[in-house]
């Protein structure tokens, strides 16, 4: 829209004003009008460059109008030129179908002169067909495959180009396609024969590669030929519809099926024998296979690689083609179901299947991760489980045969075996451990996970072993006590057995430590079930050495209950003789225990005799007639009492006080002998003798002055605390001079004094 005058005389206003406004701002002070001249250049200065720019954006768009329009001008000449041409072959199409009909019989004529330029060309061959195709098959008889494929590709292209010309016919005639197909049947024959010759090779590629590689050289370049036909056959059918008969022959593929077949008759037939004829023919046959693989992927990396065209990538398939066969044969073996250690002979040769034994080996260095798994995880842990179940089976078996066979040793005429230092042991715990230890061994040699499971197997038959061991232990215990003549060696063999316990412990933190050291990392129920099955041992250690003292005592107690009667007060130390006796007796066999057990049954043994002891003293069996009876008596107590006391300070129960006896600990400390006594046993140690408690009774029947008898009371709950009121009243009734109410009455001037750490022997006995 153009500008009015008014507009005009509007915007010359403003530009006035600007610049009377823009001179006013340059001439503010007196000094500046000096230099208005220099102002005035410079503005012209300015608008002769604005008139410049103003200038050149003119005539650049006007020069690009007059170019526009010499454009449209030049586009609407070509339009009209090319309607004229539209009309031109508009007018020329019209005498098209009069050219179709004049030119149908030279059409006719060119697709007849086709046909028998192609049959022209193709003459020779055609004509001599069957003395080509024989040719052929000497050649191929001579070993020159590819001279022969030669002659058949010949023949091929001859028949192709015959047919396609037939091909290429409206009118098509069945019978001429049939007869030109029966005709050339022989060259399908001899494309067969070629075809067999060259898979023939290819499943010897291995033998053959290394003695002549040449062979498998030239079988690949007539299998390169034919994929190359196959390509263009192919391609002539995507243009044509034409393909070729027996094509596309695919005969790569058809080589790495073959190639394929003979890598799995490498891997079955090695297997040279079955379960029937050996029993350790899957060892064999995994261990060939191994050699098999290791041997033919390196024969391929070293040898096939440079016969190979790069794009076979020889080595990465024949690798996929070992693991795939491999995977399916061994799938093979475990579905015909596997027996005993076959199990873990098929898992320990797929854990070593990565390994610088197999796949890993420097020669090959393939990285199996890279490969799919070898079995299906659920396969692997069905073959664990299976094995785990077949351990357990033969574990209850081995050790329910280990035990039945140590105990009729028990029943033998002779004594149990001794080491070195002369403690009594079995073979049991020898056996029990190698055992155990075997099938750890095994089991590590295929992973940490089949350790841990097979330690937790483990320590749970052991745990149900030590049921077995302590009901044969009850057994034997109760068939000698029934008669103890039939058993002669009893004392020995449950000596025996306490120290095999011992050797038990040591031997379940032996495997502990070797194996698994931190139970937590295989579950918590494998610690609690290992610290139950040492606390089994221990417990069947103190049911042992209860069985020992039961029948020392059965030999004691008779002469135990005629203490304080008429007949032991009269009879001076025979009693106490016969009890030496007996205890030196059988202090020779004790001496074969391990000190921490020889320890344990003295200190029961000495307890009890003291226990007994003052058990038949408060019994009151005799009645005193005189002070000076009681005397005599009493002092006879305190004579017998220092008798016992140093029979114990002497060969050979000295043993328990002069020996060191290391502390039995298990699983770093957290169980130990000591723990399992407080919880399970009543054998308590002290630092003094229980026989320290007879002098003290002494004193209190022997004191003449009943007045003083607190005081001699007070000694005794000085020194054992755990005595009880009744105890004290029975004991002041022993006396036979004091009523049971003046009894009474004299223990009730008696002061408690604090616990001291003697052995409390008083609470092991109630009066009667």
């Amino acid at each position: 829209m153009g500008l009015t005058t008014f507009d005009m005389n509007q915007i010359e206003s403003e530009a006035a004003a600007t610049a009377a406004k823009h001179v006013a701002n340059m001439l503010q002070r007196p000094d500046q009008l000096e230099k208005v001249d220099k102002y005035m250049q410079r503005e012209l200065r300015k608008k002769a460059s604005v008139d410049g720019v103003l200038k050149t954006a003119m005539q650049t768009q006007l020069d690009g109008v007059q170019t526009g329009l010499c454009q449209l001008e030049a586009a609407l000449n070509e339009i009209k030129e090319i309607n004229k041409d539209i009309q031109e072959i508009k007018e020329s199409l019209k005498m098209v179908p009069e050219l179709v009909e004049n030119l149908y019989a030279l059409k006719i004529e060119s697709k007849e002169h086709s046909q028998c330029s192609a049959a022209l060309e193709n003459l020779e061959h055609i004509l001599n067909i069957p003395k080509s195709v024989q040719d052929a098959l000497d050649m191929i008889n001579e070993g020159k495959l590819l001279a022969a494929h030669q002659s058949l590709a010949i023949l091929e292209h001859s028949r192709d180009d015959l047919l396609y010309e037939m091909h290429k016919l409206a009118n098509q005639s069945p019978t001429d396609k049939n007869m030109l197909k029966h005709y050339f049947s022989d060259v399908e024959k001899l494309s067969e024969e070629i075809s067999k010759q060259l898979w023939l090779i290819l499943r010897r590629t291995l033998n053959s590669v290394r003695k002549e590689p040449k062979i498998i050289v030239s079988a690949l370049r007539i299998i390169e030929r034919e994929e190359s036909e196959d390509a263009a056959a192919v391609d002539l059918f995507k243009r044509t519809g034409y393909m070729p008969i027996g094509r596309p022959k695919q005969w790569r593929s058809k080589a790495f099926e073959v190639l394929k077949q003979s890598v799995l008759e490498r891997i079955e037939g090695n297997q040279f024998e079955d379960r029937s004829g050996h029993k350790m023919w899957l060892v064999t046959h995994l261990e060939m296979t191994r050699q098999i693989i290791v041997e033919d992927l390196r024969v391929v990396k070293s040898a096939c690689v440079p016969c190979f065209p790069p794009k076979y990538q020889i080595f990465e398939e024949y690798v996929k083609m070992y693991h795939e066969c491999l995977s399916g044969h061994l799938q093979d073996l475990i579905g015909n179901s596997l027996e005993d250690n076959e199990y873990i002979s098929l898992l320990t040769w797929i854990s070593g299947y990565g390994s610088a034994e197999m796949l890993a080996h420097p020669d090959l260095n393939i990285d199996v991760t890279k490969l799919p798994p070898l079995l299906e995880k659920t396969v692997i842990q069905s073959l664990v489980n299976q094995y785990l179940y077949n351990v357990k089976k033969n574990y209850r078996d081995w050790m329910k045969n280990a035990l039945s066979t140590d105990v009729k040793d028990w029943n033998h005429h002779e004594g149990p075996d001794e080491d070195e230092s002369g403690y009594f042991h079995t073979q049991l715990p020898l056996i029990m451990y190698n055992m155990l230890d075997q099938h750890l061994q095994v089991a590590q040699t295929v992973n940490k996970e089949l350790v841990n499971s097979m330690m937790l197997l483990s320590f749970e038959e052991v745990m149900e072993f030590t049921r077995l061991y302590e009901e044969a232990i009850m057994s034997y215990r109760n068939k000698h006590f029934e008669d103890r003549s039939i058993v002669k060696y009893f004392t020995s063999y449950m000596i025996a057995t306490s120290n095999n316990c011992l050797q038990f412990c040591e031997f379940a933190d032996k495997l502990r430590i070797r194996y698994s050291k931190d139970l937590t990392a295989i579950s918590k129920n494998a610690e609690i079930i290992f610290c139950r099955t040492i606390e089994a041992f221990l417990k069947l250690i103190l049911l042992v050495l209860k069985c020992l003292r039961e029948e020392l005592f059965m030999d004691l107690s008779s002469n135990l209950n005629e203490v304080m009667t008429r007949t032991w007060f009269l009879s001076g130390n025979q009693i106490v003789d016969t009890i030496h006796a007996t205890l030196e007796d059988y202090g020779s066999d004790y001496t074969h225990l391990l000190p921490e057990n020889f320890n344990l049954l003295i200190t029961d043994v000495m307890n009890w005799i003291a226990v007994n002891y003052i058990y038949a003293v408060l019994q009151k069996r005799m009645s005193f007639k005189s002070y000076e009876e009681r005397k005599q008596g009493a002092e006879k107590m305190c004579e017998e009492g220092k008798i016992l006391q140093q029979l114990f300070q002497r060969a050979p129960f000295n043993k328990r006080l002069n020996s060191i006896v290391k502390k039995r600990s298990y699983y770093d400390g957290k169980i130990t002998l000591e723990n399992i006594l407080k919880k399970y046993s009543p054998i308590q140690t002290s630092k003094t003798s229980p026989f320290e408690a007879v002098p003290l009774i002494a004193e209190v029947i022997k004191l003449k002055d009943v007045s003083m008898l607190s005081l001699e009371l007070s000694g005794v709950i000085r020194h054992y605390p755990d005595v009880t009121l009744e105890q004290l009243v029975t004991l002041i009734l022993v006396r036979g001079d004091v009523s049971k109410n003046e009894a009474k009455q004299e223990i009730r001037w008696v002061i408690p004094l604090p616990p001291s750490e003697d052995l409390p022997i008083w609470q092991q006995f109630s009066c009667r």
